[in-house]
């Protein structure tokens, strides 16, 4: 005598019937119905799995984009130190505080270290755009980021979510 087995459908705790005299493959759920139950309980946790493993592809794609505007930053940030050492190594009457120009220079672009300084500052932002979609990916919310950010939920959101993709058509 074999032991008796119980229902696989979800949550069902009902024992299955003895096998008959016949033979033939056990029965596995009781009823059509848990057998529904548990072929859409599985579908759903397949669902799961897919989104999650898209989630963490672009969870993925997201820290290499956030990488990559880090080192931008770093990029304008050298060149910005680079050039203000170079700078200061030349003799006072050589630096621009020491420059008496009443008139702008055509020949020669006027405010660089705001230029450059411009520059650094667009990198940073680029590299807080990609923290923030690298954070969504994470599974962050809007609130968390926001008070990352230091402004509300719906302001992050409204300044660094991401356009919707176009509806198929």
């Amino acid at each position: 005598m074999m032991a008796r087995r119980y229902c696989r459908g979800p949550g069902c705790t009902r024992l299955l019937p003895e096998a008959g005299t016949a033979g033939g493959r056990p029965r596995l759920y009781c009823s059509d119905r848990c057998r529904s139950r548990d072929r859409r309980l599985r579908e759903r946790i397949d669902r799961g799995l897919d989104r999650r493993e898209a989630r963490l592809e672009e969870t993925a794609e997201d820290r290499h984009r956030l990488t990559a505007a880090a080192y931008a930053v770093a990029r304008e940030a050298r060149h910005l130190a680079a050039a203000l050492d170079t700078e200061a190594e030349q003799p006072d009457w050589r630096q621009p505080a020491w420059w008496n120009r009443p008139e702008p220079d055509l020949g020669r672009p006027g405010a660089p270290y705001t230029r450059a300084t411009l520059a650094l500052v667009e990198a940073a932002q680029q590299a807080v755009a990609a923290a923030v979609a690298a954070d969504r990916a994470a599974g962050d919310g809007w609130a968390e980021i926001g008070a990352a950010l230091g402004v509300s939920a719906d302001t992050a959101a409204r300044r660094y979510s991401r356009p919707a993709p176009p509806a198929a058509t």
